[in-house]
């Protein structure tokens, strides 16, 4: 019996990119294929295309500019896009990919606003497409363990949760890198980390919350937090400076 292969497009080729094309190419080969990269630059879809030559022997998959994304789904034709842009974009893809026939997964944030989430629900309901969203932070053991036990009673019933996260520099300095440091584009911490707390609790108690609310302010990073806590290092933050050495929110280029 021959399986018929699940068809995905990716649209947005960076890091997280990388996570779905290789398990599409490599472990699920067998019932997925990858039929098209869109992204606003060619580099990017064309290193990919090198990495898979190179460790799978996959054959070149067609590359589309953002611009095409209408022209990459008539053309290859995908069961599912993968949305790993931007996430201010990816309402755009969601939305489109759905008004033409497609099933979505997105990365995490979902998106980045209530405007923005109430058009790809609006689209949902509109198309009767499906749309998965991808927190893979769920599989990490420790959460997982966490979510056995709360599942098994070994605390009783949940009644509070009372969550608290320390996010330091060896991981929190990629939220104030690139595009992830602009909250027109990522949302902030509340959106594009905070999504990852806020889903664990969902999930560990399988229950949702009706109504929200929520406050904060900067009282850790940038230039005038650090001062106030006596460190004096801070520098223009820009190629070529010695200080960059030691710096752990410097980007490797």
């Amino acid at each position: 019996m021959i399986m018929m292969r699940k068809r995905y497009a990716v649209v947005g080729t960076g890091g997280r990119a990388g996570m779905f094309i290789r398990a599409i190419t490599s472990t699920y080969a067998e019932s997925a294929e990858l039929v098209g990269l869109c992204d606003l630059s060619q580099t990017r879809m064309d290193w990919y295309n090198e990495q898979l030559a190179e460790q799978v022997d996959y054959p070149p998959v067609p590359t589309y500019h953002a611009d095409d994304f209408d022209q990459m789904v008539a053309e290859t034709k995908p069961d599912t896009v993968i949305v790993t842009t931007m996430d201010s974009t990816h309402h755009q893809y969601i939305v489109r990919a759905m008004e033409l026939g497609c099933d979505a997964i997105t990365e995490k944030p979902m998106t980045i606003d209530a405007p923005k989430a109430r058009a790809i629900f609006d689209a949902i309901a509109r198309t009767g497409r499906k749309l998965r969203v991808a927190f893979n932070y769920r599989y990490a053991p420790i959460v997982t363990k966490v979510r056995d036990l709360i599942i098994n009673g070994a605390v009783g019933q949940p009644q509070h949760v009372n969550f608290q996260w320390v996010l330091d520099t060896s991981h929190g300095a990629d939220y104030f890198r690139r595009w992830h440091r602009e909250k027109d584009k990522s949302g902030g911490l509340l959106v594009h980390k905070a999504t990852h707390h806020f889903d664990l609790i969902n999930w560990w108690i399988d229950s949702y919350p009706q109504q929200v609310f929520a406050m904060g302010d900067l009282r850790f990073y940038g230039r005038d937090n650090a001062a106030a806590r006596g460190e004096s290092y801070a520098y223009d933050r820009y190629t070529g400076q010695d200080a960059a050495a030691n710096d752990p929110f410097a980007l490797r280029l």
